[in-house]
């Protein structure tokens, strides 16, 4: 195996059928090979050293015009204070994902941000089987920006099971119709994603039809 160091990275070579092993291993969708080989190796040294079982693993973000950007602890946690509000994108052993809003109304600048995580959005973590979370600041100005209620998005980010950032960078329309009943109709032109949920789905024109009740709200 042939290495090259520059600065504090190194390039080696891997076969196809250990890559794709690796690949096996990703969570999320900001994974990247080296925090999946992060992770096999803190397996292995807490299996080796009998330690208790590693947590979740937990990434901070926040939404900014057509992309985003990481955030530290400290700085997710000033900016949950202003805006009260957070999207949760929690990932499970067996592949799946679930998106969640985190309201935090209570939350202040004495508020322990991990712990609030551990004991709410994350309770019963392990029973669960979280493998990782990832939270995100929203950017409401954005999808202003984009002539989306930021309401609506939200919902549907949750219902479509969606996270909100990948709902608003799709090619994506977004309609409120009344006949014969208030609903929304949400049309992918690009297709949907294949990990979208299935409710509302019309099978014969691949749109989304949310009715008042699915939303929770009045159109």
């Amino acid at each position: 195996m042939s290495k090259a160091m520059n600065n504090n990275l190194i390039d080696f070579s891997v076969s196809k059928s250990t890559y794709e092993r690796l690949e096996k291993h990703a969570v999320g969708f900001n994974d990247t090979a080296d925090r999946a080989i992060n992770r096999l190796l803190d397996l292995v040294e807490s299996s080796k050293e009998n330690t208790t079982e590693l947590k979740p693993e937990l990434t901070f973000t926040e939404q900014i015009d057509g992309g985003y950007r990481g955030l530290d602890a400290d700085e997710f946690k000033s900016k949950l204070v202003k805006v009260q509000k957070a999207e949760i994108v929690i990932h499970y052993a067996d592949g799946s994902h679930k998106v969640k809003i985190w309201t935090a109304n209570k939350f202040n600048r004495e508020s322990k941000l991990l712990a609030n995580i551990w004991s709410g959005p994350l309770r019963d973590w392990k029973k669960k089987g979280i493998v990782r979370a990832e939270l995100e600041i929203y950017n409401d100005k954005f999808i202003k920006e984009l002539g989306h209620s930021v309401t609506l998005v939200r919902k549907v980010s949750k219902l479509l099971n969606i996270p909100t950032r990948l709902l608003i960078q799709s090619n994506v329309e977004i309609e409120i119709n009344h006949d014969p009943i208030p609903h929304l109709k949400i049309n992918f032109l690009e297709g949907t994603p294949k990990y979208a949920s299935s409710l509302g789905l019309n099978v014969e024109d691949n749109c989304y039809y949310l009715t008042e009740k699915d939303l929770g709200l009045t159109l």
